[in-house]
């Protein structure tokens, strides 16, 4: 048995819990405790040792992980959400322990140091300026103005350092590039982990159908094991509205992005672990939009298992302790799946301009088409509904498979189309 430590899990940094309690290893869990950082009952359950202290600060995780180690040695460390990807690699350099370095963790935190790796290695990736936001305001216009020039448009202007399309904005305008800046300027949000915030990027606006691909380091380099295909909404916002996994392979229609992808995730230095790409196809290839290296969020690993057989968050605890994880089936073979699947998909209820709703309509005759897994509703009859301009507002999802994309596409739509809120 070995001992895991998992680093504030939120999201889906929770499966890490239960795959690794799932494995018999001993969990411990570093936790501040309190709003979102705050473990369920279902999950504590699954924890040996709970290690209460403010994971936003990271001094005294350093203090009490280490003091932690000295009684009873941990044998891997992992990031329970995105923010704490850099100092889960300090903490592992500390300890002696596997993980990424603390330069390919940055590169992998921040978008701007990751656009610059690739652009240097010359990997394809949008045109960019970063643009310091604690700048003066005069001085702060110049730049954005500069920025924009180099970029040309339309844009897309993001923070270098959240998720979830927070802050993310398409810009046709100068006007609306200064105004998408000045919101992450407002942003406030704290600086986990010493990095060259405050920052937004402003880059090329890459037109083109978007994907994430998902997979694990081995010995011989990225193992990429799915293809997510995305949908989203209306623009200039970006919200995910939906995504369809199949299995990768090296040949085929994703043969393309699964080159590209290897090819990116080694220039970054991601060299054990997991990892979640997102890039889009543009005119003259696959573009980066960004690679995580972490669980991916919004039922993905969900996904995966049902699509292909792959338990992710299984296989991030494992290389994570130094070994292999389990090999899967052949790409595209889908003798592993009893009962034939070969795609599963989730579709993320979204109703722009919708703020309130009495009733829901629809939702029995939903779940009655074939391929159903499961379903959730994220707000009540009464509740406020934010815009949507980012995951916050989505209604709810559901959770489909089907022996091929395009019925699987099918079967999402019209589960999309019976739902009512009135």
């Amino acid at each position: 048995m070995s001992h895991v430590l998992i680093i504030e899990p939120v999201s889906s940094g929770t499966l890490l819990i239960s795959a690794a309690h799932a494995a018999g290893h001993q969990v411990s869990v570093v936790s501040a405790g309190q709003g979102d950082r705050c473990l369920s009952d279902a999950f504590r359950d699954l924890v040996d040792t709970v290690i209460t202290v403010d994971s936003n600060d990271e001094d005294k995780v350093l203090d009490a992980v280490v003091r932690a180690h000295e009684r009873q040695p941990f044998d891997a460390i992992l990031p329970g959400f995105e923010y704490y990807v850099p100092l889960v690699a300090r903490l592992a350099a500390r300890l002696g322990l596997p993980g990424l370095t603390e330069a390919a963790a940055l590169r992998l935190r921040y978008k701007n140091l990751m656009r610059e790796a690739l652009d240097r290695a010359g990997v394809r990736v949008p045109r960019f300026r970063a643009v310091d936001v604690s700048r003066a305001p005069d001085d702060l216009a110049a730049d954005v103005d500069a920025a924009t020039a180099h970029v040309g448009l339309p844009c897309v202007v993001k923070p270098v350092d959240l998720a979830g399309s927070v802050l993310v904005r398409k810009a046709a305008t100068v006007a609306e590039v200064r105004d998408a800046v000045a919101r992450i300027a407002e942003c406030g949000i704290a600086d986990l982990d010493r990095g060259p915030r405050p920052l937004a990027l402003i880059e090329e606006y890459v037109q083109g159908p978007e994907y994430s691909l998902e997979g694990y380091l081995t010995a011989d380099g990225p193992s990429i094991a799915g293809v997510t295909r995305k949908r989203l909404g209306p623009e200039p916002h970006f919200v995910e509205t939906g995504h369809l996994v199949t299995a990768a392979g090296t040949g085929g229609p994703d043969a393309d992005l699964v080159a590209y992808v290897t090819e990116a995730v080694r220039v970054l230095g991601l060299d054990t672990g997991v990892f979640h790409a997102e890039v889009r196809r543009g005119p003259h290839g696959p573009v980066l939009m960004e690679v995580g290296a972490r669980l991916p969020g919004d039922q993905i690993c969900t996904l995966l298992q049902l699509a292909i057989g792959l338990d992710l968050p299984a296989a991030f605890v494992t290389c994570m302790l130094g070994r292999p994880p389990r090999p899967l089936a052949p790409a595209g073979d889908g003798s592993h799946l009893a009962d034939g699947t070969r795609a599963a998909g989730i579709r993320f209820l979204v109703r722009p301009g919708l703020t309130r709703f009495t009733e829901v309509q629809g939702l029995d005759k939903a779940r009655d088409i074939t391929g159903y897994v499961n379903s959730a509703l994220v707000y009540g009859p009464g509740q406020d509904i934010p815009e949507a301009a980012d995951f916050n507002g989505r209604l709810g999802w559901f959770i489909f498979t089907a022996p091929d994309a395009p019925a699987l596409e099918a079967a999402l739509d019209e589960a999309d189309e019976r739902m009512r809120f009135l």
